[in-house]
C-alpha cells in the first residue's frame, strides 16, 4: 500500500486474471444527473499546473507509471474532471473521458478511465460526481456504446458504474463466475442487471 504526503491509499491488489473486466453503457440509458458537490469542494477541469498533484492522487489507487502524458493526450476537450478540496488545494477525485478505446472489442468507442478518489474524502459521493460527469461527456461527444475496463477488486467503483447505467460486457467464459462473485458482494438491487448481462452473453455465443 502506498502512502503519499500522509494520505491513506487504496490497497493495491494484483490482478489474478489475464483478461480485464469490461463494461459498456447502452444508448437506451439516458444522460445521468450529477449530484451537488459537498460544501468545500470544486469540480473543474485539470489544468497545466496540476500535473504533480494529479500524479499524487492517481498513485493513491494505481501503480501504473508514466500514464499522465498519454491520458492527457487522449482526454476529450472538457473531459478531464477533477475535484479540488478548497481548504487544502489538493485534488481528491478524478475521472477522464478518453478518445478511442484500449480494448480491441470496442474500437473508437470512447472510454471512461482512471476513476480515483482519495480515501480521506470518501463517503461524500465525489467518485460518483466525476464518473457521472465523464459518462455525460462521452454521451455528448456522440459515443453510443462507451467502454470502460476495471478489476474484480474495485467493488466500490463497479457499484458507481452500475448506478450510472454501465453494464457488464462478458467476453470470456470465466467472466460469468467472476461477475457472479462481484454481484454477491453488492446489494440485491443489482441482481437483475447481472441476470440481463448473463442472458446477453449466452445470446452472443
Amino acid at each position: 500500500m502506498n502512502r503519499l504526503s500522509g494520505r491513506p491509499a487504496h490497497q493495491f491488489l494484483r490482478q489474478e486474471h489475464r483478461h480485464q473486466l469490461e463494461m459498456v453503457r447502452p444508448p437506451s440509458i439516458s444522460v445521468t444527473e450529477t449530484s451537488p458537490l459537498p460544501e468545500g469542494y470544486a469540480l473543474r477541469q485539470l489544468s497545466d499546473e496540476d500535473a504533480v498533484v494529479y500524479d499524487e492522487l492517481f498513485h493513491l489507487a494505481f501503480e501504473d507509471e508514466g500514464r499522465f502524458s498519454e491520458t492527457r493526450n487522449r482526454a476529450l476537450d472538457g473531459g478531464f474532471f477533477v475535484i479540488e478540496h478548497l481548504a487544502s488545494g489538493q485534488l481528491v477525485s478524478s475521472c477522464v473521458a478518453l478518445r478511442g478505446s484500449s480494448s480491441p472489442r470496442h474500437p473508437d468507442a470512447g472510454q471512461l478511465g482512471w476513476l480515483v478518489t482519495d480515501p480521506s474524502h470518501g463517503g461524500k459521493g465525489l467518485g460518483s460526481i466525476v464518473a457521472a460527469s465523464v459518462t455525460n461527456r462521452l454521451a455528448a461527444e456522440g459515443y453510443l456504446h462507451p467502454f470502460l475496463g476495471t478489476e474484480d477488486t474495485r467493488i466500490a467503483a463497479i457499484c458507481i458504474y452500475l448506478r450510472l447505467g454501465w453494464r457488464p460486457y462478458i467476453y470470456q467464459s470465466d467472466m460469468v463466475e467472476r461477475w457472479q462473485n462481484i454481484f454477491a458482494k453488492l446489494r440485491p438491487e443489482f441482481e437483475p442487471i447481472l441476470l440481463d448481462a448473463l442472458a446477453k452473453s449466452r445470446q452472443s455465443r
